[in-house]
């Protein structure tokens, strides 16, 4: 028997970007495990990683193109070739391009695969050179990325490797435990050295239970919290006034904002002890290295990109960016200054941008011209988008043209006229970064794709020919455009060296920026004055009305250990076995009368869905958690979704899942 073993690289939206040893004996993978010379993989995978044969073999992998031979939405296809499936779709939109212009056509991705060339390569040119309408790729975390530009120019914090060397650490909205597990090594040690964690989030989360204090305000309080503390530090003096005068502007704004919330007016606001508040701030004030590391916790409420500005204005005051190992992390994609790969024959003017948040308004609402042709691929918008009511009468419209590219059937290809088979990362070359390590990682092949599956890259070059599209640019390998992608930046000092001949020798490589490095302090402020701003962002005043502000509930839909979003929706060992379930505190399901087991009906202006009841201790009353997101075809045809909005951050344009009130009805 031959065995290989090959470098891979998890490609699914995680903090972690995991070196992978990929096992391969006569041709088929047989083992996937974390690679122990990898520095922040050290050896070990998350929970669903360690599954990953049952998604690379399951028993529904798509294989061949499938045309639709029943309604939408009903799942009903017919095996077909590339051959007719191009013959068709070619003509189709170059029919809808020539009736309604390119605008007409819009491309729907995210992050089901991180790859850059998977994510953001010829995908980009081929919609450039059709001039469809761009996708405002804002779903996750649109604001706290602009927010970080706004104050310092950049997305960068600490080196996660620091971690051990730091004394206070808030995780603040973060819980690593099911989310960035490969955290947790260096928060272990760096509390064996001495750390105190504070875990701030208003569930009990696992994190929060293994660290050493939970702070747990309201949910949505996170600015009056930050502003809180700052009152705090302002009030007793205790501020880096050296650190504000040489490297900042906009104080005295900052300082406007603070002043309005005094100790009882933020416990008020966030159901936390003046007590608690005020000892925190202490901390804050009297301990370094300090750390402050924002989740995506802090993201997708409303008021996100003021939560952020007011948490990172707390590391910047305080002076903790000067340490080694200290300051501000909400992200580090700043760290990997690769230039985008060159688009060419774009329109002038540029076409129309279409933020995804707001998908079902797309397909239901836009006339001039209207969208005629959806192309989803890296996503499954029919489970995950918000205002899930409007998706589904948008896809299923007939006369809207729907090419779904996939791996597996999901709820998106149940609307899909056409369903061509999608390759999978251990199956193809890719290049990755990461959002909070910095090593820069060649993935390679271990497998070829099966049956007629191809890679994004490939799925693009065929597309363009089908559609009569000539520019060479268009139809680059994988080689060339890995070639491209490095060269475009190999002057920066941070990339120096990083070759594909030297990560094909060595395929996971850090950056050439000095662990030790302090952001913002030995790194450049890219702000235009040079200098960070502690002035908040241009905030986007709040809607008018809410007419979900009174509804008794406030609707949590994390992530949780089990799943990434949708994309492990249909692997039994990793899927969660229980019902879709919404979980309650003790107190509020008395007041409901309703016990665990029990189904209910949770509704609001957007919609409605029927969940199972289970009691947590881990929930504070008034707060409802259903973690996010589950399959419809297992979720009666509805999932959460159904409950969330269009409705967009105060900046940035990030979505507002977190901001979500709801009502609930026993349904006996």
């Amino acid at each position: 028997m031959e065995s290989t073993t090959t470098f891979g690289v998890c490609p699914h939206d995680c903090y972690d970007t995991c070196g992978l040893r990929v096992t391969v004996d006569d041709g088929r993978v047989t083992r996937i495990a974390g690679d122990p010379s990898h520095p922040i993989t050290q050896g070990f995978l998350c929970f669903k990683v360690n599954h990953y044969l049952d998604r690379l073999y399951h028993p529904e992998r798509l294989l061949y193109p499938l045309r639709r031979v029943g309604p939408k939405g009903a799942g009903q296809f017919v095996r077909s070739s590339w051959d007719e499936a191009l013959a068709d779709i070619g003509p189709r939109l170059q029919a809808i391009r020539t009736r309604f212009g390119g605008e007409a056509i819009l491309p729907y991705s995210f992050a089901g695969n991180m790859g850059l060339l998977a994510s953001d390569s010829l995908d980009r040119r081929f919609f450039a050179a059709l001039g469809a309408s761009r996708l405002d790729r804002t779903i996750c975390t649109a604001s706290a990325g602009a927010t970080a530009r706004w104050m310092f120019g950049q997305s960068l914090g600490p080196d996660p490797e620091t971690l051990p060397d730091v004394r206070l650490i808030l995780l603040w909205g973060a819980n690593p435990a099911a989310t960035s597990v490969h955290a947790i090594p260096l928060l272990d040690e760096a509390r064996r050295r001495g750390a105190w964690i504070v875990t701030v989030d208003p569930l009990a989360t696992a994190t929060a239970r293994r660290f050493d204090q939970h702070v747990a305000p309201a949910p949505n309080s996170d600015v009056a919290l930050a502003l809180g503390l700052g009152h705090q530090l302002i009030q007793t003096g205790r501020l880096d006034n050296a650190f504000i005068a040489e490297r900042t502007e906009g104080f005295a704004a900052y300082r406007q904002a603070a002043l309005e919330w005094p100790l009882a007016r933020t416990a008020a606001a966030t159901g936390l002890a003046p007590e608690t508040i005020a000892a925190l701030a202490d901390r804050l004030a009297s301990t370094r290295p300090l750390l402050i590391r924002a989740g995506y916790g802090v993201q997708r409420q409303a008021r996100s990109a003021e939560a952020t500005w007011a948490i990172a204005a707390l590391a910047v005051i305080t002076g903790a960016l000067a340490d080694v190992g200290g300051g501000f992390l909400h992200g580090n994609g700043d760290a990997f200054p690769l230039a985008p790969l060159a688009v060419r024959g774009t329109a002038s003017p540029p076409p129309r941008s279409i933020n995804m948040i707001q998908l079902g308004d797309a397909l239901t609402t836009l006339t001039d011209p209207p969208v005629a042709a959806l192309i989803v691929y890296n996503s499954n918008p029919a489970a995950t988008a918000p205002d899930q009511a409007a998706v589904l009468r948008g896809l299923q419209r007939e006369d809207l043209f729907t090419v779904v590219h996939e791996q597996m059937p999901t709820d998106t290809t149940r609307y899909a006229d056409w369903v061509l088979p999608a390759a999978m990362s251990l199956e193809v070359l890719d290049l990755h970064t990461s959002y909070w390590h910095r090593y820069i990682q060649l993935n390679r092949p271990a497998v070829p794709p099966p049956g007629e599956a191809v890679s994004n890259p490939e799925l693009f070059r065929r597309l363009a020919r089908a559609t009569g599209l000539s520019d060479p640019a268009l139809f680059a390998s994988d080689e060339a455009l890995l070639d491209e992608l490095l060269a475009n930046s190999a002057d920066h000092p941070w990339l120096q060296g990083i070759t594909r001949s030297r990560l094909m020798e060595s395929p996971a490589q850090k950056i050439r920026l000095p662990q030790a490095s302090r952001p913002f302090i030995d790194t450049p402020v890219r702000t235009p004055s040079g200098r960070i701003r502690l002035n908040p962002p241009p905030l986007a005043d709040p809607p008018a009305s809410d007419p979900d502000a009174e509804r008794p509930f406030h609707l949590l839909t994390p992530s949780r250990r089990e799943t990434i979003k949708s994309s492990f929706g249909n692997v039994a060992r990793v899927r969660p076995h229980e019902p879709p379930t919404l979980l309650m505190a003790a107190v509020d399901m008395r007041s409901l009368g309703v016990q665990g087991g029990d189904s209910v009906r949770v509704h609001n202006a957007q919609g409605a869905t029927v969940l199972t009841v289970r009691e947590s201790a881990a929930v504070p009353a008034g707060t409802v958690v259903s973690y996010a997101v589950r399959w419809l075809d297992e979720a009666g045809g509805s999932n959460i979704n159904q409950l969330t909005s269009q409705r967009l951050s105060d900046y940035g344009g990030g979505a507002t899942f977190y901001t979500t009130r709801v009502s609930i009805t026993s349904l006996g």
